[in-house]
């Protein structure tokens, strides 16, 4: 296995790690919220909880495709031989100088990984936002005590809660990484002194960061009083606003 893959095997088992605990609990408090005993006299509830949860499954699934993408075009930026020519960043970034058989071996693994990034997206974005607009269209009209509007309220939960995760992580990784733009002799001695590597770090975890506070924002507009800002019918919309948002009285 080639440089390249090893790394890229790595880091998509690390991602594995990290994100799929998230994930899996986000379902799990949708799906508990949803089968508590209580009644369900519009009997939709069992296709809330479906809508959702596979919403907030394919949603961050189209956003680390996205991620990928970014990660992918970000390649392109700087040189790719010398001495950091096997060096990665924190993020990722193809940094191998190895060729293979390839005539064009950076442009060709650019080409491949944002054609395959860009299928993921597509693909994933199109369920999402079908699944998400479905279960809107279904809760719309739930009263806040019924039981559909917890799944509903659960699902905002449990997306702002991973957003919030997300941008933490990506902003340390950006902020680093700035470390290592400006003193990469310090922060990254391995890189030869090559501060494209981090470059290539850098702009995907910025990215992460960025979309992650824009679907926090987009989905503030739908969380619970006590979270809800003041100028939430000011915020990005989303697949859930199928209505007006009403802001809250001032209390």
């Amino acid at each position: 296995m080639q440089l390249t893959g090893l790394v890229f095997a790595i880091g998509l088992a690390v991602a594995a790690i990290v994100l799929l605990p998230l994930l899996v609990g986000g379902v799990f408090v949708i799906v508990v919220v949803a089968n508590r005993a209580d009644a369900d006299p519009t009997g939709r509830r069992p296709a809330v909880v479906y809508g959702f949860a596979t919403a907030f499954v394919t949603l961050f699934i189209t956003l680390f495709a996205t991620a990928a993408l970014v990660a992918s075009l970000s390649d392109l930026i700087g040189s790719h031989g010398g001495r950091g020519g096997h060096a990665r960043g924190i993020f990722g970034g193809l940094a191998s100088g190895s060729s293979g058989g390839s005539l064009h071996p950076v442009g060709d693994a650019v080409a491949r990984g944002s054609v395959l990034s860009i299928l993921i997206a597509l693909v994933a974005g199109v369920i999402y936002y079908l699944h998400a607009t479905a279960a809107a269209r279904a809760s719309d009209d739930a009263p806040a005590a019924d039981p559909i509007a917890r799944v509903r309220a659960s699902y905002v939960s449990a997306v702002s809660f991973v957003c919030v995760m997300i941008t933490v992580v990506s902003l340390v990784v950006v902020l680093y990484d700035v470390f290592r733009i400006f003193a990469p002799g310090v922060f990254s001695p391995d890189s030869g002194g090559d501060r494209a590597i981090a470059v290539r770090s850098m702009l995907p975890a910025l990215y992460l960061a960025v979309a992650a506070i824009g679907l926090l924002l987009m989905h503030l507009r739908h969380a619970p009083p006590p979270l809800r800002p003041r100028y939430a019918d000011r915020l990005p919309r989303g697949p859930l606003d199928r209505r007006p948002v009403v802001a809250e009285p001032p209390g």
